[in-house]
């Protein structure tokens, strides 16, 4: 080979290997507003441990939502303590992850949750946590938010299918809900009353899940005090449902002497309703579900309250932004989470 020839081909060989070596490509990141594509289990029941999301999911969520997409919350109401600690400890947990998060207030109207969820998904949610009140009314625009690549996960109202996760609303939770706080109510009629009992029950026809929880109250009730009497249901889910009603079930039916709620709000006015009729504070019970602070004082006090369910709230309000993080993050989860229940008695008081 000619030197002149030789020389340049050394040159290119040693140019060549002189080159720097390509740095290493990160993982791959999705594209800010890329659609998360979840895999979602419908065939088992998850727990709270299967939502607890990697480093590398949040990352993942961030990445997804960018500067501009957010996390949606639509609440039932912000009237009861329950649902405010929900959406108050949603809204914690996602501020200390830097998830960007937005409220809507739905004040018990399920009128105003579809123009919340509309008005959400044109502005940017990825995920909305919604606390559905009526499915029929709020479906339409679920379908419309889901068309637009919108994932849901539902807390605490009723049930309707989403592509998403729901959080304690199925018929088992409830079913678990309404047969701890009959358990209690029963234990107290055995053993303080004989086994017997007039008992009214506080329900929210509204919504099915919380139906299954009523039907659980009194089948349960009924299993540990079989002698005991159901008077009846009657509307609750507020305080003031509950004093309406608890006052109309006194005319009808003089002799209740326990009344058992779907949640503590609607017992906070059978309580009113039954201080104000005379009932014997001592004798007569009330258990409620939510385990609420204002139930546990009265509980403590010794008198009316005497039980509640505890269906940890904060912890709740912690689970649906990790929820939230994993449909965000594409990851394979159970489709529905239980959530354990506590039952709250003067014994056990934290």
């Amino acid at each position: 080979m000619k030197p002149l020839i030789l020389s340049l081909y050394l040159t290119l060989f040693l140019a060549a290997c002189s080159q720097p070596t390509p740095p290493a490509q990160p993982p791959d990141v999705p594209a800010e507003g890329a659609q998360p594509q979840p895999t979602l289990l419908s065939d088992q029941l998850g727990t709270a441990e299967d939502l607890v999301p990697a480093p590398a999911e949040i990352e993942t969520a961030k990445a997804v939502l960018g500067q501009h997409g957010f996390i949606g919350i639509v609440t039932c109401t912000m009237n009861t303590e329950y649902h405010a600690t929900v959406a108050n400890s949603a809204r914690a947990r996602a501020d200390a992850l830097g998830l960007k998060t937005a409220l809507f207030d739905s004040d018990v109207q399920a009128e105003q949750q579809a123009g919340a969820i509309k008005n959400f998904a044109a502005k940017g949610a990825k995920v909305i946590v919604l606390c559905a009140l009526d499915p029929q009314v709020v479906e339409p625009a679920v379908k419309e938010a889901e068309a637009a690549g919108v994932l849901f996960v539902q807390v605490s109202g009723a049930d309707l299918p989403v592509k998403g996760i729901s959080i304690g609303g199925k018929a088992d939770s409830n079913a678990d809900l309404g047969c701890a706080a009959g358990e209690i109510a029963g234990d107290l009629i055995a053993k303080e009353k004989a086994g017997r009992a007039t008992v009214a029950v506080l329900d929210y026809p509204d919504l099915p899940e919380i139906i299954i929880r009523a039907d659980n109250i009194e089948t349960c009730l009924l299993a540990k005090a079989p002698q005991a009497t159901v008077v009846g249901r009657f509307l609750g889910g507020t305080t003031e449902n509950g004093l309406k009603s608890m006052i109309a079930a006194l005319e009808q039916y003089p002799a209740i002497d326990v009344v058992v709620s779907i949640n503590d709000a609607g017992a906070y006015g059978a309580l009113t309703a039954l201080q104000a009729a005379n009932k014997d504070p001592q004798t007569t019970i009330i258990v409620g579900i939510d385990a609420e602070a204002r139930a546990k004082d009265l509980i403590k006090a010794g008198t009316y309250y005497r039980g509640t369910v505890d269906t940890s709230p904060a912890k709740a309000g912690e689970i649906v932004i990790n929820a939230a993080v994993k449909l965000l993050a594409s990851a394979t989860v159970p489709q529905t989470i239980r959530i354990p229940v506590t039952k709250i008695t003067p014994e056990n008081l934290p």
